[in-house]
């Protein structure tokens, strides 16, 4: 009797729902992007707005999310080797091209960026020397090769507030960066910063969750974006408003 009923809560207990099991853990690159990744001056934690909607979207599908700051050459390097699980990309950067064919780009996009060059003008005190400041190890979707095909001198960044710091510190003449990250930044310092520069649109490019061809819950993590995609309707998955 007392091994028949042994066996019935055996089994009683086998068959009760997953959702009681450890969730499934995933590790996310983040380096510093303002205003949607923020690494703190130490590079010791990082977060942000696009970090607090990944967690939701993934939270749903009962997976949690490490925040994992880097620069953005060693995001690259980390994703190839599957020491992190996703992180958020274009898809033309030249630094993944090894696993190109393997990383997987979850559509819909994650944003669309605007692709700009801002100069500071004649007065500044900035060099006249065709300087330009950008983040070490981004392609821009090909224009940096374009810049330095006309000439322009690069001055490599780990990320991009090093990048517009030096640019904004008039240490360079020229700024390839997002627009809407580095608007956000410098009017967060001094709004007027922006009277003293020019603008030139290069071009739009979509971002996306970049999931690691290493990741083992490549497949999961894909589930869950177009999962919460479907279910909001997203065109951009920043965009979607959680219920």
């Amino acid at each position: 009797m007392k091994l028949r009923c042994a066996l019935v809560l055996a089994i009683l207990f086998a068959a009760l729902p997953c959702a009681a099991s450890e969730p499934l853990r995933i590790k996310m690159g983040l380096h510093n992007f303002p205003p949607d990744f923020i690494v703190s001056n130490d590079g010791q934690s990082c977060g942000g707005p696009g970090f607090e909607l990944s967690r939701r979207i993934f939270a749903m599908q009962q997976i949690e999310v490490e925040a994992v700051c880097v620069t953005p050459a060693r995001m690259y390097l980390l994703l190839d080797s599957g020491e992190l699980d996703l992180s958020i990309n274009i898809k033309s950067t030249k630094a993944l091209a090894p696993q190109q064919g393997q990383h997987l780009f979850v559509a819909p996009p994650y944003s669309e960026l605007q692709l700009v060059m801002y100069s500071h003008k004649n007065r500044g005190q900035a060099p006249r020397d065709n300087s330009v400041a950008l983040i070490r190890g981004f392609d821009y979707q090909g224009q940096r090769a374009k810049l330095l095909e006309r000439g322009f001198i690069p001055v490599d960044l780990p990320d991009s507030t090093s990048a517009s710091d030096l640019f904004l510190h008039q240490r360079s003449q020229h700024l390839l960066t997002y627009d809407g990250p580095f608007r956000a930044y410098a009017q967060a310092k001094d709004a007027s910063l922006l009277k003293n520069l020019e603008r030139k649109a290069l071009s739009s490019i979509d971002t996306f969750y970049v999931l690691s061809a290493r990741s083992p819950h490549q497949s999961r993590m894909q589930q869950a974006i177009v999962s919460y995609a479907k279910k909001h309707q997203c065109r951009y998955i920043k965009a979607c408003v959680p219920e």
